[in-house]
C-alpha cells in the first residue's frame, strides 16, 4: 500500500495511534510481526522489518504521542492567546484573558494558574505590567506564523 516511503508510513502509523490505536500493526505494540493483514506491507517488502532503526523510532513516537500532541496543543494555545490580546489591543487581567479564551473555544480546559504560567513562560510575547495583568509585546507578533 505504501511502497517504501517512510514519511507516508510514519504519518499513517501516527494517525492510527492517535485516532484508531486498535488498527496499529502488531509490530508497533510488540516485538512480533504479524504481516498477514498489515496495510504497510508483507514480510518480504515491509520497511519496518528491514529498517529496525525506523521501527524503533516509530515505536518511540507512538509511545510518546500524548507528549507530542501536548506540545502541539501548547503552540495552538499560544496562538490563541496572541489573537485574544491582538483583538483587545490593551493590557488584560488574567480573568479577562481566560474569559475571552473560553469564548473563543468553549471546550477549553485551562486554569488561571496554567494560563499565568503560560504567559510568564512566553516572556518574549507577553509582559506582566501589574500583578496578573499582561500585555502583548507588539514588536514580536510579526514573527508569529498564523
Amino acid at each position: 500500500m505504501f511502497g517504501f516511503s517512510p514519511k507516508r508510513i510514519e504519518a499513517h502509523v501516527l494517525s492510527l495511534a492517535k485516532y484508531s490505536p486498535e488498527l496499529l500493526p502488531t509490530c508497533i505494540d510488540s516485538k512480533q510481526f504479524d504481516c498477514d493483514h498489515c496495510a504497510i506491507g508483507d514480510r518480504n517488502s515491509c520497511v519496518l522489518i528491514f529498517n529496525e532503526d525506523f521501527l524503533s523510532l516509530l515505536r518511540w513516537k507512538v509511545s510518546h504521542l500524548s507528549n507530542l500532541t501536548e506540545e502541539d496543543h501548547a503552540d495552538e494555545l499560544l496562538m490563541n492567546l496572541v489573537e485574544v490580546f491582538e483583538s483587545q489591543g490593551s493590557a488584560l487581567h488574567l480573568d479577562k484573558v481566560l474569559s475571552l479564551m473560553k469564548k473563543q473555544n468553549s471546550n477549553l480546559n485551562i486554569s488561571v494558574t496554567h494560563l499565568r504560567k503560560m504567559l510568564k513562560d512566553n516572556a518574549e510575547f507577553f509582559n506582566e505590567t501589574d500583578p496578573n495583568v499582561f500585555v502583548l509585546k507588539l514588536n514580536h507578533t510579526d514573527s508569529i506564523e498564523k
